[in-house]
């Protein structure tokens, strides 16, 4: 089976300063957005772990009850590269989705489709006309991802682009390519402040 070879970490662990309130717990449509995240990566994968931290993890894992595994990430660092560390390193699959807790509209067929596009490289990253680029969410060869993860925090740099930076073969996928699963590139679409929040409510289908 194709998806054994998959797995998926659903970050949950930033402070959320900007919003106010965890963002892990943020009800959207009805669903939390950490369950909206975790469920989109096992359509396609697996094996999923959600990675936060101190008392939102034991919240986080009373809201998934017996689906995702919660991890725990132990390092003081706030860096979304210890989180990554963190799951990478509870997951066994040769593959693994990376993705923030905080996307509403996810699409599993897009994830699919960075699973597809990694093969045969150490990652599959969207990225912007303009150069920017998506690492969480993303799909990357877990082994790969673990060695680049490992020497960027103990060499102190903790973006995501010095993890990038020290992958072997990224290959790049146009963000214009994923219109056709997704043609508003929606699963972009973050929820980091209360404005983004209203957004996001905004650009939801009304049932």
């Amino acid at each position: 089976m194709e998806y054994a070879s998959r797995g998926a970490i659903v970050l949950a662990g930033g402070p959320s300063e900007r919003l106010g309130r965890p963002k892990a717990l943020v009800r959207f449509g009805g669903v939390p957005l950490v369950l909206r995240a975790a469920s989109a990566a096992f359509a396609v994968s697996e094996d999923v772990v959600v990675v936060s931290r101190g008392p939102l993890a034991g919240q986080i894992q009373e809201i998934l009850f017996a689906g995702p595994r919660v991890v725990r990430d132990q390092m003081r660092a706030r860096s979304p590269l210890v989180g990554l560390l963190a799951g990478a390193e509870a997951l066994r699959t040769e593959t693994v989705a990376a993705i923030a807790c905080d996307l509403p509209f996810i699409r599993p067929s897009l994830l699919s489709r960075l699973f597809r596009e990694a093969r045969g490289h150490d990652a599959a990253v969207p990225r912007w006309p303009d150069g920017r680029v998506e690492p969480l969410v993303a799909v990357y060869r877990r082994v790969a991802l673990l060695r680049a993860l490992r020497s960027s925090l103990a060499a102190g740099d903790r973006s995501n682009l010095a993890m990038l930076a020290r992958l072997r073969d990224v290959r790049f996928v146009p963000v214009g390519s994923l219109r056709s699963l997704d043609p508003g590139l929606r699963s972009f679409v973050n929820v980091n402040t209360p404005r983004d929040l209203a957004r996001a409510r905004r650009l939801a289908p009304r049932s």
